[in-house]
């Protein structure tokens, strides 16, 4: 029976919603705010919808993990959820973007759920750790980039 290890993190951004939904509902960006990511590939360009078919290549340890999604939610507001299966197991995860609490500001919430295949049972308190610190440190580099104005995130 394989375990369903789930983490998810929200940031509050010194910028604005339509600002951090630009990024965050760009393919492209990823491959700069998101660590280890060296390919994410949708089979359409533009804004997630559903249906849309994505490519997301990871190079991790020395390794490369391989997962195709596919959108299948959209809304409300600026949000999209995803499904897909890879190298590393099935995975399911969600954006979503607010306004903040401080003027000018939004939330960035991303959620990701892995259920990995043939996980030793062991392994699993590692694994859940390594995507919540991933996680963080992903989001935090985007608001870095974002809060900077980082000239490659420049929408």
């Amino acid at each position: 029976m394989s375990q369903v290890l789930q983490s998810g993190v929200e940031v509050e951004i010194q910028a604005t919603p339509d600002r951090v939904w630009s990024v965050v509902s760009d393919y492209a960006s990823d491959t700069r705010w998101r660590k280890g990511i060296v390919e994410m590939t949708p089979d359409v360009a533009g804004a997630p919808r559903v249906g849309t078919n994505v490519r997301e290549v990871l190079r991790l340890g020395g390794r490369t993990y391989t997962t195709d999604t596919t959108v299948t939610g959209t809304g409300p507001g600026m949000s999209y959820r995803f499904a897909g299966a890879g190298t590393s197991g099935t995975v399911r995860g969600g954006r979503s973007v607010r306004a903040g609490e401080r003027p000018g500001s939004a939330r960035f919430r991303y959620d990701v759920e892995l259920e990995p295949d043939a996980l030793p049972r062991a392994a699993a308190p590692v694994l859940a750790w390594w995507l919540r610190h991933s996680l963080r440190r992903d989001v935090r580099r985007l608001r870095g980039m974002l809060e900077q104005a980082w000239p490659e995130i420049q929408a």
